[in-house]
C-alpha cells in the first residue's frame, strides 16, 4: 500500500508566532513509517509546518504542495498524527483531501484521538478511522487491509453509530521496533542550529526517545493517553546504536531526550550514563534531558555532567504549593528550589517549565510563581499558558462542570485562549503579559546572549531567524495587555 503520513499545522494565528515547532522532527510518524516500510509498504512523510516555513508562511502553497504529494505518490491512505492544537488543521485539510482524492482513506492518530475519539469523529465525515493509543501496530493492520471491526485500538463510524473497538495492548518490548525512519525526514531542515531544541544553545540538535511512558500522573498531562502508566525502556545498547547512527549519518552536535522521564529508573539511568562515558559519547555530543526533582541528587547530577549532559529540563510548573497540589505534581516548592540550586552548583544549565493560568489560580498564586523564578533565576524559562488537553484529569473535571472550551483552534494560542483562572480575563492577561515582558523575556534574553556570544556567526543567525515570533507577540499582544 502507498501511504502518506502527515504532521499538521497549528492554528494560523499560532503558526505566525510559534517558531519552536519547526525544529522538532515528527518522530512518532517516523516510527510508524519504519514499521510500515519493514512490511513492504511505500511511505512518504509530510510535515506541513516545515512546508509552511519553506514557502514563506504561505498557507495556500502549503496546502497545494501537500495535495500534490498525495497525488504524486498515488496514495491509498493518508495518516495524520495530531495533538489538540493541531486538530483544527486535520479537520479542515482532510476535507480538501477527500474532495481532491475521494478514494483515499484518512486515518487520525495521536494524543487528541485518544482523549476525545467520539467528539472528534462527530465533527467530520472525512476521517475513516481513528487510532487510539500507540499507532505502529494499528497502522500496520490498517495498511494490511484488515476489516475496521477487527482492529484493536480503532474507532470509526458505522452509519450513524460510532464504534470503539477494544483497546490495543502496549508493545511489550519496544526494542522490537525498527529505528525511526530518519531517511524520510528532511533532517537538515530540523538540524539547523536553534535556540529551541538545544535550550538556548546554538547547536545542531535533534531529539530521541529512549523510553515510553511516565510513572507520574499530573492532572494536565496527556502523555498517559498514548503510553499509559507503564514505563518501557529501550535497552542501553539500542540507545547507543541510535545515537551513534545520528552522529555518523547527520553530524549532530547535541541530543534532546524527549521522553517524559529519562531518569524514571535510576538504575537504568546510571547504566546508560556509565555506557556514555565508556564508549566516549560524552566527548562526541552534548545532551539534554527532562527530570523530576525527587530523583535528583548530587551524585546523579555529577555523573550526568561527566556523561555529556549540559542541561536539564524541570517541570516546576508553579511557585504556589496550592497549584502544585491541584496539578497532582507530588512535589513541594522547597524541593524545586533545592533541585535548582543543586543543579546550578554542579555546573549544569536548567530550564524551568512553568504553566501559567491553571484552573483556580489566583493573583497571589501567580505572584508566588514569579517570585520563585526571580529567586532561582534559571538558565531558561518555558512559560506557557494552561491548555485543557482532552482526556487529561483536569479536562475531564472541567468538562464535568461545564467549564471546558471546545475551541481547539485556539488551544495553545499565545495571543488568546480561554482563561480558567480565578482572575478576571483582564487581570489575568495583564499579569501574564507583565511577567513575560518584565521577567521572562529579559532573563531568557540575557542567558541567550551569554551562551551564544562567543560564536558571533551563529549568534547573528539565531537573532535574525528565531526571534520573529517573540517580537510579534510582544508588540502585538503583550504590550497592549500590560498597558490596559
Amino acid at each position: 500500500m502507498k501511504i502518506v503520513l502527515i504532521y499538521p499545522l497549528l492554528s494560523r494565528a499560532r503558526s505566525l508566532v510559534d517558531e519552536n515547532k519547526q525544529y522538532w522532527p515528527p518522530l512518532g510518524l517516523a516510527y510508524i513509517a519504519a514499521v510500515l516500510e519493514k512490511s513492504g509498504h511505500k511511505v512518504k512523510i509530510v510535515d506541513r509546518d516545515a512546508l509552511l516555513h519553506k514557502y514563506a508562511m504561505s498557507f495556500e502553497r502549503t496546502d497545494e504542495e501537500t495535495l500534490a504529494v498525495i497525488g504524486r505518490e498515488n496514495a491509498d491512505m493518508v495518516g495524520f498524527s495530531a495533538t489538540t492544537p493541531n486538530v483544527g488543521d486535520v479537520l479542515t485539510f482532510s476535507s480538501k483531501i477527500k474532495k481532491s482524492f475521494p478514494g483515499v482513506k484518512i486515518v487520525l492518530g495521536g494524543p487528541h484521538s485518544s482523549g476525545e475519539p467520539e467528539y472528534t469523529l462527530n465533527l467530520t465525515n472525512d476521517i475513516d478511522a481513528l487510532c487510539r493509543g500507540e499507532g505502529e501496530s494499528t497502522m500496520l493492520d490498517l495498511a494490511s487491509g484488515k476489516a475496521l471491526g477487527e482492529i484493536p485500538g480503532v474507532s470509526f463510524k458505522s452509519g450513524k453509530t460510532i464504534v470503539h473497538n477494544a483497546e490495543r495492548p502496549l508493545i511489550n518490548n519496544i526494542d522490537d521496533l525498527p529505528m525511526p525512519a530518519h531517511h524520510l525526514l528532511d533532517m537538515e531542515f530540523y538540524l539547523r542550529p536553534s535556540r529551541f531544541t538545544s535550550r538556548n544553545l546554538s547547536l545542531r540538535t535533534t531529539s530521541i526517545f529512549t523510553a515510553r511512558g511516565c510513572p507520574y500522573r499530573c492532572n494536565f498531562c496527556a502523555g498517559p493517553l498514548i503510553f499509559s502508566g507503564k514505563v518501557r525502556f529501550h535497552s542501553s545498547q539500542r540507545v547507543l546504536e541510535e545515537m551513534e547512527r545520528l552522529i555518523t549519518d547527520y553530524g549532530i552536535e547535541a541530543l534532546y531526550f524527549a521522553e517524559d522521564m529519562f531518569l524514571s529508573d535510576k538504575r537504568r539511568a546510571n547504566e546508560i550514563l556509565e555506557l556514555f562515558i565508556r564508549k566516549g559519547i560524552n566527548k562526541k555530543i552534548r545532551w539534554f534531558a527532562q527530570a523530576k526533582v525527587n530523583v535528583i541528587d548530587k551524585e546523579l547530577l555529577v555523573l550526568m555532567k561527566r556523561a555529556g549532559c549540559v542541561g536539564i529540563e524541570y517541570g516546576f510548573e508553579s511557585g504556589s504549593q496550592e497549584i502544585l497540589n491541584r496539578m497532582n505534581k507530588k512535589s513541594r516548592v522547597e524541593d524545586n528550589v533545592k533541585a535548582a540550586k543543586l543543579t546550578e552548583k554542579v555546573g549544569l544549565r536548567y530550564q524551568a517549565n512553568i504553566i501559567a493560568g491553571y484552573p483556580g489560580e489566583t493573583k497571589e498564586d501567580f505572584e508566588m510563581t514569579i517570585a520563585f523564578l526571580k529567586k532561582i533565576r534559571p538558565s531558561n524559562i518555558g512559560f506557557n499558558q494552561f491548555m485543557a488537553l482532552p482526556g487529561t484529569p483536569e479536562y475531564v473535571r472541567l468538562k464535568r462542570t461545564g467549564d471546558i472550551s471546545y475551541d481547539w483552534e485556539n488551544v495553545g494560542n499565545p495571543e488568546g485562549g480561554k482563561n480558567y483562572t480565578a482572575m478576571t480575563d483582564r487581570d489575568f492577561q495583564k499579569v501574564y503579559a507583565k511577567a513575560r515582558i518584565l521577567v521572562i523575556l529579559p532573563l531568557n534574553l540575557a542567558n541567550f546572549i551569554r551562551y551564544n556570544i562567543k560564536d558571533p556567526i551563529r549568534f547573528i543567525y539565531l537573532v535574525l531567524t528565531q526571534f520573529r515570533g517573540i517580537l510579534i507577540k510582544t508588540v502585538r499582544s503583550d504590550l497592549k495587555k500590560m498597558l490596559r
